[in-house]
Formats: C-alpha cells, structure tokens, sequence
C-alpha cells in the first residue's frame, strides 16, 4: 500500500503527524465561518495560510498558482456585494449610488474568507498522501464509532487518490482539444463555446476512471485492508508545537475587533 514514492518527507516546519495536520486545517477552517468577523482579522488568517501552504507544500511557486484560481470567485463576490449591499456610496454615477461601502468591506470579507477555504484545503492536499491521511482521520473517529472511522478514512483515500488521475485528465483533453482548436481564448462567448467542447470528455473519462479504481479496489479487497495496511502515525514535539502556534493564531484573529 506504501511506497516511497507517496510518501511525503517530514519536515521541521510541519507537523509529521497527519492527525495534526487534519485537525490544525479543520481549525483555521472552522475559524474562518465561525470565529473571526473583522476584515482585517480575515485578512491576517489568510495571509498565515499562505505563509503555511508555502512552507508545508515545499512549493512557493504553488501559492500564486492557486491565488489565479481563487481570484474569479474572489472578483465574482466581491463585485456582487460591492453593487447589492446597501449603505454609504462608494462610486455614484450621474447622482446614483453603484459601489456601496459597506458592500466592498463584506465582498472583500466574504472573499478572504472562500480563499482561506481554498488555501486550506489544497495545503491538506499538498502536504500529505493519501494513506497517511486516511489511517489520520481513522485515528480521530475510531473512538466514536470503528466502523464508520473505517468508512470515512476509506472514502477519503478514495477521493485523494482520484484526485491526481482527475487533473491528469484534464490535462489530456485539453491537449487534445487544443489541437483542434478548441482552446480557451477570445471573448466570454468564445471561451464559453470552448469550454463546452471540454466537459462532456472530462465527464466521460471521469467516470471510466472511477470504474477502473472502484474495480482495483474490489479486487485488492482495499476496503477492508486499508487502515491495516497503514502504519499507525506518532505523535511528535513539533505536532504540538505546530497544534500550539495554529491554535494562537486563531486565538488572536478571532478576538481582533
């Protein structure tokens, strides 16, 4: 089940367990919804994100990567609650209110707040495989139920492991659309038209793909070798150092005003 290969190398400057991992991402996530509800408070938790992300994930290139993917969601709700939100104008036009103040200060939040999501969620993908993240989620819940513990970190085995053949699809197709032209270039209409031509393949091979891994893993009876198959992670100093830092930086956000 493990290789050399899979396995992500420990690090000074992230935890080595996954568990820690897992509950330090849930935490900044949780946080993000819950806790902090200043702009600038937003701001610093993101900021510490990718500070994280590009210390863990062993790739700084890869932040500004995911940064373009964040930005349309990002630009989409913010101009939505720049223009909706009622309150003291920001831009008027020929006497009428088109920007709101109060609606950049809640689209900037809102977007802060998607991108933290995003952020975590790809450093959990980045900075761990997925059996050791699977046999870390087990870990966490086998106190409270074995079998459904046993359920999710299968699933979630399943869903990391998919997520690699999924982009390496994409990629296929779109070097093969882009040879018959169907790039993304030109206008919105032209990109939409393109875009068009990519999901009916991508959907198509999606679903072979998950034929072929849901046939592997029936046929290596995966389901039920799979936390055994894993060795069981240990607790270190710079788990609970990393667990320590992760918990006071939400401390300090959420209680920013």
């Amino acid at each position: 089940m493990l290789s050399d290969a899979n396995v992500v190398p420990a690090a000074r400057w992230k935890p080595s367990d996954p568990r820690a991992l897992l509950f330090s991402v849930l935490l900044v996530v949780v946080a993000s919804v819950v806790l902090v509800q200043a702009l600038p408070a937003m701001l610093g938790l993101f900021v510490f994100v990718m500070i994280w992300y590009a210390a863990a994930a062993r790739r700084p290139g890869g932040v500004f990567a995911i940064l373009r993917r964040i930005l349309p969601f990002a630009a989409v709700i913010l101009v939505l609650n720049a223009l909706l939100v009622p309150g003291e104008a920001l831009v008027r036009i020929a006497g009428h209110r088109i920007i709101s103040v109060p609606g950049t200060r809640d689209g900037a939040f809102f977007a802060l707040r998607v991108g933290v999501m995003l952020m975590s969620v790809s450093l959990l993908l980045a900075a761990t495989d997925p059996e050791s993240l699977a046999r870390g989620v087990y870990d966490l819940l086998r106190r409270l139920s074995p079998s459904l513990a046993s359920r999710v970190a299968f699933f979630t085995f399943l869903s990391m492991g998919f997520v690699p053949l999924f982009a390496d699809e994409i990629r296929r197709v779109r070097i093969a659309q882009s040879f018959r032209g169907g790039e993304l270039k030109g206008g919105m209409l032209s990109r939409a038209g393109s875009l068009r031509m990519w999901l009916v393949p991508v959907l198509m091979s999606a679903v072979r793909r998950s034929g072929d891994l849901a046939l592997a893993v029936e046929l290596r009876d995966t389901r039920h070798r799979l936390v055994d198959s894993i060795p069981a992670p240990r607790a270190r100093a710079i788990d609970f150092a990393w667990l320590t830092l992760v918990t006071g930086v939400v401390v300090v956000v959420s209680r920013y005003r």
